[in-house]
């Protein structure tokens, strides 16, 4: 079994009040049920999939105390929600398209956001990292993107000081990464569980011949792509062999990170329903650094 043992919670000086924290044994699952089970009337969930237990059990807790939960996820993966006995209405999405967004928001006040699903596999085993925020405006418009989802609309870029989010499918986010990617004078790091997308490589492998340092672990899920080859020459870029990396996260010159749902792949991009975010911080760009390194120790 891939698994993953390190985990932390550190403080982000961001104006919204805001903690970030990496996946590990259990202990995300247990963040995670804390949020929720401060909820007093609304929880709002949209994952890939939800399956984790704990997480189940206690929407089932709030539901029976009166609390309003809805949950949206993808419809190919119906089956293992229900294998948990959910007590509260599950909804999918039909569309070709995969609901492949992961967040919740509790009483329009606390947004949890990350690049893992609300299942087993993401928050016990695999490699990923979620973020907590305390602001009404940023769960105002992860609501707005919660019915955008469910009713299949498109929207745009949105600043909220220090951050700026997408919902894609948005070439427009596409374009922006690429941008930030470009910009970099000194290093890029990432961890990436698909990477696929031609022009995301164009520009790390520009960069490269600029001089800047490109470091980045990806997931064996990568051998079948395409990139592969191109990927881990040239660059230090390695596989992981021993954990699953589910992140979906660059660092530019240790202050932009670009984190979110959407793997660097023309799927995440163009036709999945992914919130992309790119934020300015040094302080929560040094512990991605941090745990991208750790990966790398780890995965060989």
């Amino acid at each position: 079994m891939k698994r993953i043992i390190l985990a932390f919670v550190v403080l982000i000086a961001i104006v919204a009040s805001a903690s970030v924290f990496f996946t590990d044994d259990g202990g995300a699952v247990e963040r995670i049920v804390d949020v929720l089970e401060s909820a007093e009337e609304e929880v709002v969930l949209v994952s890939y999939s939800l399956d984790e237990q704990e997480i189940v059990a206690c929407l089932n807790r709030l539901q029976k105390k009166g609390v309003k939960i809805s949950v949206l996820i993808d419809s190919s993966t119906v089956s293992r929600v229900f294998d948990k006995s959910p007590e509260f209405t599950v909804s999918s999405d039909m569309s070709t398209a995969l609901v492949h967004s992961k967040f919740l928001v509790v009483d329009r006040r606390i947004v949890v956001f990350g690049t893992g699903n609300f299942t087993e596999g993401s928050l016990r085993e695999d490699s990923n990292s979620f973020m907590i925020f305390e602001s009404a405006r940023l769960a105002a418009l992860f609501l707005d993107y919660y019915r955008a989802i469910e009713t299949g609309n498109s929207r745009g870029m949105t600043r909220i000081e220090n951050m700026v989010f997408f919902l894609c499918p948005s070439e427009e986010a596409r374009k922006r990464v690429i941008s930030e990617l470009m910009k970099a004078r000194k290093e890029i790091r990432f961890g990436m569980f698909a990477f696929t997308d031609p022009q995301v490589l164009a520009a790390l492998k520009f960069c490269a011949s600029k001089g800047v340092r490109i470091v980045g672990v990806i997931d064996s899920w990568n051998d079948d792509s395409p990139l592969k080859d191109y990927l881990t020459s040239g660059m230090e870029v390695s596989e992981s062999t021993s954990i699953t990396v589910h992140d979906k996260t660059f660092v530019v010159d240790g202050r932009v990170v670009i984190t979110g749902s959407a793997n660097a792949s023309l799927s995440g991009w163009g036709k999945n329903r992914e919130i992309v975010a790119i934020i300015e911080s040094r302080d929560l760009a040094q512990e991605f650094v941090n745990h991208f390194e750790y990966i790398r120790e780890v995965s060989k």
